[in-house]
């Protein structure tokens, strides 16, 4: 079924590629990659299908866009991807939705639908065609373990024997930003002065940077906002905040089912700063995610009395990016990033409200990579990457290294 879905979507993009009377725009982008890969790779650990070798397209996308009028337009992007294992998904619309601008000289947009989530400086280079690496941060493509059905997985995950405890046994961890970087919602978006010295994205969602539901199961929207201040030409400086419920009800654990979902929410707070000197850009980020969560036992989840469990963790990184002089579409890029050990705090609910059983503990173990890549564009739309990724940890010492050729395409 998964290879008919994708024969028609193939298909489906060769015929559309040919502008239709002039109304709507369309265009794709498609990645092949060669990767050879550690033992313990997954999507999970390092975005990869498994271990060895492997040759495959872990993404195709389809852009189109079309003006109903001087005020209205629509976006949407259908794609398959390999976020959850070793077969390409079934197509489906990461964006689709509604625009309206008072005219076209206007920087204020209003979007309702499904659109790319306006948090981090990955929101604008996410995609393979203007993302100088082949992987995306750690911020985007670690698993945690916290799940949205489980919430805080069992004790004793600070140190899995094998990345089964963390990650398969309880239907994997989210990462603290969902890796396909959309959301459902409404919009609002602005710039300000003739330079657009600040812009800034607001956006009223069905669930936080962490996860995509659906559909909306808590009482209340979940917050997402990014704002870019340009205080001159060659700096950038963002800030970026979320909050909201990611809880599912779910049977996997009755007690769910009593609490309000929305009192347990997601929170993400960032920066970042990106300076440009010639041919040299550097680009550093931090990001801290504060989850608080029904704490997930098999003996203990179907309680009249749930344990609580209150987690945070914090994400930097550094990039520097080296565009060669003495050759025009090639690169250099190096990035440093670093994801340290959390804390938890654990408890429960007496009668009168009050902590009891109170207790605090690591809740997650150091993750460090160096991810070294080059690139050359071949042609205006075809970018080659090679990529070594180099990844140590305080926990399990996962054999999760990769070496990656990457060949972008824009059509």
């Amino acid at each position: 079924m998964k290879s008919i879905s994708l024969s028609l979507f193939i298909t489906l993009s060769i015929i559309l590629t040919v502008e239709v009377n002039g109304q709507i725009n369309i265009s794709g982008l498609t990645d092949f990659e060669l990767r050879l890969a550690g033992d313990d790779s997954s999507p999970y650990v390092n975005q990869t299908p498994g271990d060895g070798f492997s040759v495959y397209t872990p993404n195709i996308r389809l852009f189109l866009s079309a003006n109903i009028s001087e005020q209205w337009f629509v976006n949407s992007v259908l794609q398959a991807d390999h976020y959850e294992g070793k077969e390409l998904s079934s197509p489906f619309f990461s964006v689709m939705n509604i625009n309206w601008t008072p005219n076209f000289d206007s920087d204020f947009i209003a979007t309702l639908g499904r659109f790319v989530t306006p948090y981090g400086s990955y929101s604008s280079r996410f995609l393979s065609n203007v993302n100088p690496f082949v992987h995306l941060p750690l911020s985007h493509a670690t698993g945690l373990p916290v799940s949205n059905r489980y919430g805080h997985l069992i004790e004793g995950f600070t140190g899995p024997s094998t990345i089964e405890e963390q990650y398969g046994e309880y239907g994997g961890g989210l990462s603290m930003i969902y890796s396909r970087m959309y959301s459902q919602g409404i919009k609002v978006s602005h710039s300000l002065g003739k330079s657009k010295w600040i812009n800034f994205d607001i956006a009223a969602t069905l669930a936080p940077t962490s996860s995509h539901f659906d559909y909306a199961e808590s009482d209340k929207p979940a917050w997402i906002g990014r704002v870019i201040f340009k205080p001159a030409i060659w700096a950038e400086v963002g800030a970026s905040y979320s909050k909201g419920g990611f809880i599912l009800e779910d049977e996997a654990s009755d007690s769910l089912l009593i609490y309000d979902l929305s009192s347990y929410p997601q929170s993400l707070m960032g920066a970042d700063l990106t300076l440009n000197y010639r041919y040299y850009t550097l680009v550093l980020e931090w990001n801290q995610a504060f989850f608080k969560a029904p704490f997930y036992d098999p003996e203990t989840s179907n309680s009249d009395t749930p344990r609580t469990g209150k987690a945070t963790i914090d994400h930097i990184s550094g990039e520097l990016i080296y565009d060669f002089p003495f050759l025009v579409g090639g690169y250099f890029a190096v990035r440093y990033e670093k994801m340290m050990e959390g804390e938890i705090e654990i408890y429960r609910r007496d009668g009168n409200n009050d902590k009891i059983d109170q207790s605090f503990t690591p809740w997650v173990y150091d993750r460090q990579r160096i991810e070294l890549a080059a690139g050359y564009k071949l042609d205006r739309n075809i970018l080659l990457k090679a990529s070594y990724l180099l990844s140590e940890d305080d926990g399990p010492n996962l054999d999760d290294d990769v070496f990656a050729i990457q060949l972008s395409v824009l059509f």
